[in-house]
């Protein structure tokens, strides 16, 4: 897989093996699995309690976090319909616009942060050995930090 800043002020990301289209298909699973759907409550505790946090801000939260996993879901399958359509069932292309931007960044944060939740991670300086996490695990991280680069490249490249 590669990442490329396109001229209009997106990203285009190559997809070239199965492997790649499974990995960008799981932002949406990873971010709803332990976490994304929690995450406005678990924000919510740290607001004071005679706020309006649960009955106006969650509900809002919620809808905003889904909308932004329904893009993204959105624009991957356009991106395998295309390829589809190439008859290369592997190779393909998935544009990020300036427009999906928001909402890919959004995605990818909600996918990073329930699995930090999940796996417990910790800060990245302090692991030694990837081999030491069990497969689960391993495989959450790696995804974890694909999710972290891929956000720092919308930031330099896409969002002002």
């Amino acid at each position: 897989m590669k990442v490329v800043p396109t001229l209009e002020g997106g990203l285009k990301i190559d997809v070239e093996t199965a492997t790649d289209w499974l990995v960008l298909e799981q932002i949406p699973g990873d971010a709803m699995d332990n976490g994304a759907e929690g995450l406005p409550e678990r924000l919510g505790a740290l607001m004071d309690d005679d706020c309006d946090w649960d009955e106006v801000v969650i509900p809002e939260l919620k809808t905003f976090f889904s909308g932004q996993l329904r893009r993204v879901r959105e624009v991957l399958k356009q991106a395998q319909d295309e390829a589809g359509d190439d008859g290369d069932d592997d190779a393909g292309a998935v544009f990020i616009g300036r427009e999906d931007a928001g909402d890919w960044y959004g995605a990818l944060n909600q996918a990073r942060l329930s699995l930090e939740t999940r796996y417990k991670f910790g800060p990245t300086d302090g692991i030694e050995s990837l081999e030491a996490f069990p497969e689960a695990k391993r495989s959450a991280f790696i995804r974890s930090q694909f999710y972290c680069a891929l956000q720092s490249i919308l930031l330099e490249y896409v969002l002002d």
